[in-house]
Protein backbone atom coordinates (compact mmCIF):
# COMPACT_ATOMS: atom_id res chain seq x y z
CA UNK A 1 0.00 0.00 0.00
CA UNK A 2 2.86 2.39 0.77
CA UNK A 3 4.40 1.85 -2.67
CA UNK A 4 0.99 2.33 -4.29
CA UNK A 5 0.50 5.67 -2.54
CA UNK A 6 4.00 6.83 -3.51
CA UNK A 7 2.95 6.61 -7.17
CA UNK A 8 -0.15 8.72 -6.52
CA UNK A 9 -0.27 12.54 -6.23
CA UNK A 10 0.09 13.62 -2.61
CA UNK A 11 -3.15 15.60 -2.68
CA UNK A 12 -5.10 12.39 -3.45
CA UNK A 13 -3.67 10.20 -0.67
CA UNK A 14 -6.38 10.89 1.92
CA UNK A 15 -9.23 10.42 -0.54
CA UNK A 16 -7.71 7.22 -1.97
CA UNK A 17 -7.32 5.71 1.50
CA UNK A 18 -10.94 6.57 2.26
CA UNK A 19 -12.17 4.94 -0.96
CA UNK A 20 -10.05 1.81 -0.44
CA UNK A 21 -11.41 1.39 3.09
CA UNK A 22 -15.00 1.12 1.84
CA UNK A 23 -16.82 -2.16 1.41
CA UNK A 24 -16.82 -1.80 -2.40
CA UNK A 25 -14.25 0.03 -4.54
CA UNK A 26 -15.27 1.43 -7.91
CA UNK A 27 -12.55 0.92 -10.54
CA UNK A 28 -12.23 0.99 -14.30
CA UNK A 29 -10.15 -1.39 -16.43
CA UNK A 30 -8.31 0.48 -19.19
CA UNK A 31 -6.44 -0.71 -22.27
CA UNK A 32 -4.09 1.49 -24.31
CA UNK A 33 -2.99 0.24 -27.74
CA UNK A 34 -0.79 2.74 -29.55
CA UNK A 35 -1.71 1.93 -33.16
CA UNK A 36 0.16 4.18 -35.58
CA UNK A 37 -2.91 5.39 -37.43
CA UNK A 38 -5.32 5.77 -34.50
CA UNK A 39 -4.33 4.90 -30.91
CA UNK A 40 -7.01 3.27 -28.77
CA UNK A 41 -7.82 4.26 -25.19
CA UNK A 42 -10.53 1.84 -24.09
CA UNK A 43 -12.24 1.42 -20.73
CA UNK A 44 -15.13 -0.61 -19.34
CA UNK A 45 -16.86 2.50 -18.00
CA UNK A 46 -20.25 3.44 -19.41
CA UNK A 47 -19.14 6.97 -20.28
CA UNK A 48 -15.75 8.34 -21.40
CA UNK A 49 -13.48 9.99 -18.84
CA UNK A 50 -10.18 11.87 -18.86
CA UNK A 51 -7.41 10.59 -16.61
CA UNK A 52 -5.50 12.96 -14.32
CA UNK A 53 -2.01 11.76 -15.27
CA UNK A 54 -1.68 11.89 -19.06
CA UNK A 55 -4.89 13.71 -19.96
CA UNK A 56 -6.08 10.91 -22.28
CA UNK A 57 -9.79 10.46 -22.86
CA UNK A 58 -10.63 6.79 -22.31
CA UNK A 59 -13.63 5.82 -24.40
CA UNK A 60 -16.47 3.57 -23.30
CA UNK A 61 -15.28 0.73 -25.51
CA UNK A 62 -14.77 -2.03 -22.99
CA UNK A 63 -16.91 -4.34 -25.10
CA UNK A 64 -14.11 -4.44 -27.66
CA UNK A 65 -11.93 -6.28 -25.15
CA UNK A 66 -13.35 -9.78 -24.84
CA UNK A 67 -10.47 -11.63 -23.18
CA UNK A 68 -7.73 -10.56 -20.76
CA UNK A 69 -4.41 -12.42 -20.45
CA UNK A 70 -3.27 -14.22 -17.33
CA UNK A 71 -0.97 -11.70 -15.66
CA UNK A 72 -0.06 -13.80 -12.63
CA UNK A 73 3.00 -15.37 -14.27
CA UNK A 74 3.03 -18.50 -12.11
CA UNK A 75 6.02 -20.00 -10.32
CA UNK A 76 9.51 -19.13 -11.50
CA UNK A 77 8.46 -17.32 -14.65
CA UNK A 78 7.46 -13.80 -15.59
CA UNK A 79 4.78 -14.43 -18.25
CA UNK A 80 6.63 -12.25 -20.77
CA UNK A 81 4.02 -12.64 -23.54
CA UNK A 82 0.35 -11.79 -23.06
CA UNK A 83 -2.54 -12.28 -25.47
CA UNK A 84 -5.56 -10.01 -25.72
CA UNK A 85 -8.62 -10.92 -27.74
CA UNK A 86 -10.51 -8.04 -29.28
CA UNK A 87 -14.01 -7.78 -30.68
CA UNK A 88 -14.74 -5.92 -33.89
CA UNK A 89 -16.78 -2.69 -33.85
CA UNK A 90 -20.22 -3.03 -35.45
CA UNK A 91 -19.30 -0.54 -38.17
CA UNK A 92 -16.55 -2.93 -39.33
CA UNK A 93 -18.92 -5.89 -39.62
CA UNK A 94 -21.37 -3.76 -41.58
CA UNK A 95 -18.70 -2.82 -44.15
CA UNK A 96 -18.83 -4.67 -47.47
CA UNK A 97 -15.27 -6.03 -47.42
CA UNK A 98 -14.74 -6.18 -43.65
CA UNK A 99 -12.96 -9.56 -43.68
CA UNK A 100 -10.48 -8.45 -46.34
CA UNK A 101 -9.92 -5.16 -44.47
CA UNK A 102 -9.24 -7.09 -41.27
CA UNK A 103 -6.67 -9.34 -42.95
CA UNK A 104 -5.00 -6.28 -44.50
CA UNK A 105 -4.80 -4.60 -41.08
CA UNK A 106 -3.20 -7.67 -39.50
CA UNK A 107 -0.67 -7.87 -42.34
CA UNK A 108 0.34 -4.22 -41.87
CA UNK A 109 2.78 -4.85 -38.99
CA UNK A 110 4.06 -1.26 -39.08
CA UNK A 111 0.68 -0.25 -37.67
CA UNK A 112 1.28 -2.02 -34.37
CA UNK A 113 4.52 -4.02 -34.00
CA UNK A 114 6.96 -2.60 -31.40
CA UNK A 115 4.42 0.06 -30.42
CA UNK A 116 3.30 0.66 -26.83
CA UNK A 117 0.55 -1.22 -25.05
CA UNK A 118 -0.68 -1.02 -21.49
CA UNK A 119 -3.37 -2.45 -19.23
CA UNK A 120 -4.32 -0.14 -16.35
CA UNK A 121 -6.92 0.44 -13.70
CA UNK A 122 -8.34 3.64 -12.26
CA UNK A 123 -10.06 4.28 -8.92
CA UNK A 124 -13.29 6.29 -9.04
CA UNK A 125 -15.25 8.21 -6.45
CA UNK A 126 -18.74 6.63 -6.56
CA UNK A 127 -20.30 9.83 -5.21
CA UNK A 128 -19.08 11.97 -8.12
CA UNK A 129 -18.26 9.24 -10.67
CA UNK A 130 -14.92 10.98 -11.27
CA UNK A 131 -11.40 9.46 -11.30
CA UNK A 132 -9.29 9.86 -8.17
CA UNK A 133 -5.50 9.82 -8.39
CA UNK A 134 -3.53 8.34 -11.26
CA UNK A 135 -4.10 5.13 -13.22
CA UNK A 136 -1.95 2.20 -12.09
CA UNK A 137 -0.49 -0.43 -14.39
CA UNK A 138 -1.11 -4.18 -14.52
CA UNK A 139 0.90 -4.81 -17.68
CA UNK A 140 3.03 -2.49 -19.81
CA UNK A 141 4.94 -3.56 -22.89
CA UNK A 142 4.94 -3.47 -26.68
CA UNK A 143 2.68 -5.01 -29.30
CA UNK A 144 4.24 -7.98 -31.06
CA UNK A 145 1.94 -10.16 -33.20
CA UNK A 146 -1.64 -9.92 -34.39
CA UNK A 147 -3.72 -12.68 -35.96
CA UNK A 148 -7.32 -13.24 -36.94
CA UNK A 149 -9.55 -16.26 -37.38
CA UNK A 150 -13.02 -16.53 -38.87
CA UNK A 151 -15.43 -18.87 -37.08
CA UNK A 152 -18.93 -19.09 -38.51
CA UNK A 153 -20.70 -15.75 -38.21
CA UNK A 154 -17.81 -13.59 -37.03
CA UNK A 155 -14.12 -13.13 -36.41
CA UNK A 156 -11.63 -13.31 -33.55
CA UNK A 157 -8.77 -10.84 -33.42
CA UNK A 158 -5.82 -11.85 -31.20
CA UNK A 159 -3.07 -9.45 -30.18
CA UNK A 160 0.10 -10.64 -28.44
CA UNK A 161 2.09 -8.14 -26.42
CA UNK A 162 5.66 -8.57 -25.21
CA UNK A 163 6.60 -7.53 -21.72
CA UNK A 164 9.78 -5.55 -21.18
CA UNK A 165 10.91 -8.64 -19.26
CA UNK A 166 10.39 -10.99 -22.20
CA UNK A 167 14.13 -11.52 -22.47
CA UNK A 168 14.41 -12.29 -18.78
CA UNK A 169 17.48 -14.48 -19.37
CA UNK A 170 19.44 -11.52 -20.71
CA UNK A 171 20.46 -8.95 -18.07
CA UNK A 172 19.75 -5.47 -19.36
CA UNK A 173 23.31 -4.20 -19.03
CA UNK A 174 25.16 -7.52 -18.88
CA UNK A 175 24.52 -9.45 -22.09
CA UNK A 176 22.94 -8.29 -25.29
CA UNK A 177 21.71 -9.98 -28.47
CA UNK A 178 21.33 -8.50 -31.92
CA UNK A 179 17.58 -8.02 -31.35
CA UNK A 180 18.13 -6.34 -28.00
CA UNK A 181 20.51 -3.90 -29.67
CA UNK A 182 18.08 -3.15 -32.51
CA UNK A 183 15.38 -2.27 -30.02
CA UNK A 184 17.63 0.36 -28.43
CA UNK A 185 19.35 1.51 -31.64
CA UNK A 186 17.35 0.45 -34.75
CA UNK A 187 20.13 1.24 -37.26
CA UNK A 188 22.99 -0.48 -35.41
CA UNK A 189 24.06 -3.67 -37.20
CA UNK A 190 27.09 -4.30 -35.01
CA UNK A 191 25.72 -7.50 -33.45
CA UNK A 192 24.08 -8.84 -36.60
CA UNK A 193 25.99 -12.12 -36.83
CA UNK A 194 26.44 -12.82 -33.12
CA UNK A 195 23.17 -14.74 -32.66
CA UNK A 196 23.86 -16.90 -35.72
CA UNK A 197 26.77 -18.38 -33.81
CA UNK A 198 24.53 -18.95 -30.80
CA UNK A 199 26.55 -16.63 -28.63
CA UNK A 200 25.98 -13.53 -26.56
CA UNK A 201 28.17 -10.49 -26.19
CA UNK A 202 29.21 -10.15 -22.54
CA UNK A 203 30.40 -6.68 -21.60
CA UNK A 204 33.08 -6.19 -18.97
CA UNK A 205 31.73 -5.21 -15.55
CA UNK A 206 34.10 -2.42 -14.53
Amino acid sequence: MIEFLKAQPAESHEQIMDLLSREAVQMAVMLHLDFANEPLWLSNMNVPFTDLKWGYTWGAGGGLLVSLPNLSGGDNQLAPFHEYRLALPNEWIDAENWAADLVEMVANVSEYRKRDSGLYSQIFDPDTNQPVGHPFAYDVGIMDKMSCSFPVGGAILSLTTESFMARKGVPVYGMQTYFDQLRRHPTDQGLQFVTEAGKLITWTNW
